[in-house]
């Protein structure tokens, strides 16, 4: 039972790191910017070449109308834009539009079907950092451009919308889209960056103790919602140490739905002894995917981060 444990604990950090790492190991790597800015308008030209999110240049011929997505992330921003009836297949992760469930499967936990891409017969597919490089070189061995395309951080996603807006001719959508998120985040910012700042821990999974450090999401969102991580010393996703969470000794702790039970989490030595448990500041995130994915739905976790965080200038 215990190993069975230990391996959901595994397998949902894996879930949710799918939305955070991009397809090189590189965490610098950044986009090259293939768009003006977001206050012009770019015109809708083929052939049209896209540098992507490994830097690599990639050529389309023609506007794609038969899109593959890898990555959850960009199957939401597909259909933000307004191309999601472009799409064709994606992965067993997606389900978001609802609409997104009657279409195809052609990826899951072992990584993509290459035969059943090809049976969708795309004219563009949209990895992750889990394609699987030969299974992604092989389609371009076919003339199937391939384009990496995953975001880091919040400035990031912003080049996904500007890059699919382009190349799906939604540009004015893809502006409208970074417009609002700006918008919201500034309006969040803005009410709690002159308050204190709060120290929280964010609980991925009891079972192990797997939290967000440096370099997720998570900690971002923390960041623009007044608080500070106190997992920010480490990076990514990992296990951290119940000594190091008495010592910094949390204000608040936000988890997870599927983290652990609440009440053996509040109850647990050294968690029921932070002053987040001992002031009731323990909070469950409504859903994993708004602060996991790089999409624009973000700003709805950074809101409900900061309503946990600030809960008097948010009445």
């Amino acid at each position: 039972m215990r190993k069975f444990k230990n391996l959901f604990a595994l397998l949902l950090v894996f879930t949710l790191s799918i939305s955070l790492v991009a397809c090189s190991t590189n965490n610098s790597s950044k986009p090259q910017d293939t768009t003006q800015s977001s206050n012009e308008t770019v015109e809708n030209q083929f052939p049209l070449k896209i540098v992507d999110f490994l830097e690599r240049e990639v050529t389309l011929e023609d506007e794609p109308e038969r899109i593959i997505s890898l990555a959850p992330s960009t199957t939401e921003l597909l259909y933000a834009l307004g191309a999601g009836n472009k799409v064709v297949g994606v992965t067993d992760y997606d389900n978001y539009p609802p609409e997104v469930e009657d279409v195809e499967k052609v990826g899951d936990f072992k990584g993509p079907n290459v035969e059943a891409i090809t049976a969708q017969k795309p004219d563009l597919i949209f990895a992750s950092n889990l394609s699987g490089q030969e299974e992604m070189e092989s389609l371009e061995n076919m003339g199937v451009p391939v384009i990496m395309l995953e975001a880091k951080n919040i400035n990031q996603i912003y080049e996904s919308i500007k890059i699919i807006g382009q190349i799906t001719d939604n540009v004015e959508k893809g502006e409208e889209t970074i417009k609002d998120m700006e918008t919201k985040i500034k309006e969040i910012n803005d009410k709690v960056k002159e308050l204190p700042e709060t120290d929280v821990f964010y609980l991925v999974s009891f079972d192990g103790n797997w939290t967000a450090g440096k370099g997720t999401f998570i900690d971002e969102l923390i960041s623009l919602a007044g608080g500070k991580n106190i997992a920010g010393d480490v990076d990514g996703w990992v296990q951290y140490s119940m000594e190091k969470l008495v010592e910094k000794n949390p204000n608040v702790i936000i988890t997870s739905p599927h983290a652990g039970d609440l009440e053996d989490i509040e109850n647990t030595v050294g968690y029921k002894d932070t002053e987040a448990v001992k002031n009731e500041n323990v909070f469950v995130i409504s859903n994993d995917d708004i602060i996991a994915r790089a999409s624009n739905r973000i700003v709805l976790g950074l809101e409900e981060i900061a309503e946990f965080l600030h809960p008097e200038v948010f009445k």
